[in-house]
């Protein structure tokens, strides 16, 4: 009843007293990091200030994202309320607790039904024949020890973050799933393809061109023009093996695009950053084993996984 009692002072605290106006701290992400005292250990003032900023704060680039700039405006890393408060956690499933050799890793924001979904994941894959770990957060940031949280205000950046994190932890393996996502699979198969392969993706059905940018191509040392003929793949789905030198690259450029003020700054942010740094890896050949929900008859004895955006989002 104390603990209840104090995280609801904190809030009414919080909304009257407005640690936050993201306005007066001149619109400056440097700026409102550089407000929090420990940026390896972060407060829920702390988090209330950032989220502020990316509700209210001046984010040059957001004109960029296109359709996605409201949904990045929206974006709540930590909830409404007292029961909303950052969460996270690491489950073993079917192994020992000390066991490092796979992990799922998972985000969701206190968004439409994403708590939802994580939960639903979580659950499903619990029950399931899996073996390793599944690291998640609902709000809050990950890779905090690493300083990752100054890439709060980066559209899509807690995914390259989530891998970051999970390899400090000593995984062999991570595999990322959107909260969407249903496996049809045993995720002991998908982590048998990355560690065969080094890494495990999934080709979209269009190029890089229609969503990127000449800024964005230019980061990655192309033309705009020359993005037309780069297959997209699909950043939902995303599996590293550390062990291996092309499993550490990936997210290594994935993460160092996060940084840059243009690299994630496009219609479809971090997808079409990590489709150019799978063409930079020269890993092109891409598999095409997902199904949207709305069309069962699209399953095929090869898909893996069901895309379920209806329950998240409606």
């Amino acid at each position: 009843m104390c603990k209840l009692f104090s995280s609801l002072m904190l809030f009414i605290c919080l909304s009257f007293n407005g640690y936050v106006n993201a306005k007066e701290n001149e619109h400056s992400s440097k700026k409102v990091y550089a407000q929090i005292k420990d940026i390896y250990n972060p407060t829920i003032q702390d988090y209330y200030l950032i989220q502020d900023y990316l509700a209210k704060g001046e984010r040059e680039g957001l004109e960029k994202l296109n359709y996605t700039a409201r949904r990045q405006r929206n974006c709540k890393i930590i909830g409404n309320s007292p029961d909303l408060m950052p969460e996270s956690g690491m489950i073993a499933v079917n192994t020992d607790v000390d066991d490092r050799e796979n992990c799922l890793v998972l985000y969701a924001s206190f968004n439409l039904h994403y708590p939802a979904g994580l939960k639903r994941l979580i659950q499903l894959v619990k029950e399931s024949d899996f073996k390793g770990h599944i690291l998640y957060h609902m709000g809050g940031w990950p890779d905090l020890e690493g300083g990752s949280l100054t890439l709060a205000h980066v559209p899509f950046a807690f995914k390259p973050c989530c891998f970051k994190e999970a390899k400090k932890l000593g995984f062999k393996r991570a595999l990322w799933l959107d909260t969407s996502v249903i496996p049809l699979v045993s995720l002991n198969t998908i982590f048998a393809m990355i560690e065969e392969k080094g890494y495990f993706s999934i080709k979209n059905c269009h190029q890089v061109g229609p969503y990127c940018n000449s800024k964005t191509a230019a980061y990655f040392g192309l033309t705009h023009k020359q993005t037309y003929k780069i297959v997209s793949c699909q950043a939902g789905f995303l599996g590293v093996d550390f062990t291996t030198d092309q499993g550490n690259k990936i997210i290594d450029l994935w993460y160092q695009a996060a940084k840059d003020t243009h690299a994630f700054y496009s219609a479809r942010s971090d997808q079409t950053a990590l489709s150019l740094v799978l063409h930079q890896c020269n890993l092109t050949c891409l598999p095409d084993c997902t199904v949207n929900t709305h069309s069962p008859r699209r399953r095929t004895p090869s898909t893996l996984f069901v895309v379920d955006r209806r329950f998240v989002q409606h």
